[in-house]
C-alpha cells in the first residue's frame, strides 16, 4: 500500500471526527430545506482549498508548512503559526471533552469523565509520540472498521425511514452562503495536516478530490439519517440527533443489539486518530519554532496534552465544551483559508522571480 494512500485515509479518518457529533447540528440551523446543497457548497469549497493547498506544497518539494513560513521569515511563523497552534490545543481539548461525554453515555454511564479523558488522551498521545508512520499504519485498519460500522449503520437504520419527513425538501435557497456559520463547516475539514508530512512525501490532487466526493457521501448519510427518521422539526431541538437516530435501531440478531454500540467504537478510533494528528502538528511546530535544540517534539506533545487535559476537566459540561468548540471551529475556518492561501501566493511569487528579484 502506497504512502498516499495511507495519507488519504487519514484524510478521510479526521474530516469524519469532526463531522459526527457536530456537523448534522450546524447543517440543520443553516436551513430548513435542501440541507444536500448546503453539504455540496462546503464540499466545492473544502475541495477548492484542498487543491489550492497541495498545489502550494508543490513550489516547495521536501518541505513541511513550517518549514516554507520559515523561509518566509521568522516572523512570519510566529503570527501565523502559533496562533495556529493556540487554537489547535483548543479544538483537540473542546473536541476530546464533547467525545467523552458521548463515550460515557453509551459505554460508561458510570464512569468519570476524567477517566475516559484520561484514556482517550494518554493514546492519542502515544500514537503521537510513535510518529506519523505509526498514525498511517493505524489509519488502515481503523478505517476499514469505520466504514463498514458506517454502512452497517446506515443500511439497518432504513426500518425507520419515513420519506414525507423529508417530502417538503424542495425550496431551492443560497441565502445560507450569507450566514457566518457556513463558514464554520469549514473547520470540519482535514486537509492542513497534509502540509506537515509533504516532506518526502509527493501529494498529487485526484486522490483527494475522490476522498473528498465519498466524505461527502458519508456527510450526507450524517446529515439525512436523523431527518429520515424524526424530521426537521424534531432534530433541530435534540442534542445529539445523530446519536439519537443510531439508537433508534434495535438490532436483536447482532452481538451489539443497540445501534449506539457500533457507533461508539467507531467514535474512540476516530477521537484517537484525529488527536494524534493534531498533537504531531503542534509537536512539528513548536520544536521547530521554539528552543529547537533545547526541548524535543515529544516534550512539546506531552506538555500540550497536559495542558488539554487541565483545561478539559474544568469544563462543566457538553453544552459549554459544544459552545466552545464551535468558536474554534470558526477560527480553524480563518486557518483554513489563510494558509493554503499564502502558502500558494508566496510559492507563486517565488517561482516566478518575483521575490528574488524584489530582494536583490
Amino acid at each position: 500500500m502506497t504512502k498516499q494512500l495511507q495519507i488519504v485515509m487519514v484524510f478521510i479518518i479526521v474530516y469524519l471526527s469532526f463531522g459526527y457529533l457536530l456537523y448534522p447540528d450546524l447543517i440543520y440551523t443553516l436551513t430548513d430545506t435542501t440541507h444536500w446543497l448546503v453539504v455540496l457548497c462546503q464540499s466545492l469549497l473544502h475541495v477548492a482549498l484542498v487543491c489550492l493547498y497541495i498545489q502550494g506544497l508543490k513550489y516547495f518539494p521536501n518541505s513541511t508548512v513550517t518549514d516554507i513560513y520559515l523561509k518566509m521569515g521568522k516572523w512570519a511563523a510566529i503570527v501565523v503559526l502559533l496562533p495556529f497552534v493556540v487554537n489547535l490545543i483548543g479544538l483537540m481539548t473542546f473536541s476530546l471533552r464533547m467525545h467523552t461525554e458521548a463515550i460515557r453515555a453509551i459505554f460508561l454511564p458510570r464512569t468519570p469523565y476524567w477517566a475516559i479523558l484520561l484514556l482517550l488522551m494518554s493514546i492519542a498521545l502515544y500514537v503521537a509520540l510513535k510518529g506519523f508512520s505509526a498514525i498511517l499504519r493505524s489509519a488502515i485498519f481503523i478505517l476499514f472498521i469505520i466504514l463498514f460500522i458506517s454502512l452497517m449503520n446506515t443500511l439497518s437504520s432504513f426500518i425507520n425511514y419515513d420519506v414525507y419527513n423529508i417530502a417538503q425538501d424542495k425550496d431551492f435557497s443560497l441565502a445560507f452562503l450569507s450566514d457566518k456559520r457556513f463558514l464554520y463547516l469549514l473547520g470540519f475539514s482535514s486537509f492542513l495536516f497534509l502540509g506537515f508530512i509533504s516532506r518526502n512525501t509527493a501529494l498529487t490532487s485526484k486522490p483527494f478530490i475522490i476522498a473528498s466526493i465519498a466524505t461527502t457521501i458519508i456527510s450526507l448519510s450524517f446529515v439525512y439519517a436523523p431527518l429520515f427518521i424524526f424530521g426537521q422539526e424534531t432534530v433541530v431541538t435534540m442534542t445529539n440527533p445523530l446519536l439519537e437516530a443510531r439508537d433508534s435501531v434495535n438490532l436483536g440478531w447482532f452481538v451489539f443489539n443497540r445501534q449506539t454500540m457500533l457507533f461508539g467504537i467507531a467514535l474512540i478510533g476516530l477521537v484517537i486518530i484525529a488527536n494524534a494528528v493534531m498533537l504531531s502538528m503542534m509537536g512539528q511546530i513548536l520544536h521547530n519554532l521554539l528552543l529547537k535544540q533545547r526541548i524535543k517534539a515529544s516534550y512539546w506533545m506531552t506538555i500540550i496534552m497536559t495542558i488539554s487535559f487541565i483545561i478539559a476537566f474544568w469544563i462543566p459540561n457538553q453544552a459549554m465544551a459544544k459552545k466552545y468548540f464551535m468558536w474554534s471551529t470558526g477560527a480553524q475556518a480563518t486557518f483554513m483559508i489563510i494558509i493554503p492561501f499564502t502558502i500558494f501566493i508566496y510559492g507563486f511569487f517565488t517561482r516566478k522571480g518575483v521575490v528574488k528579484n524584489a530582494k536583490s
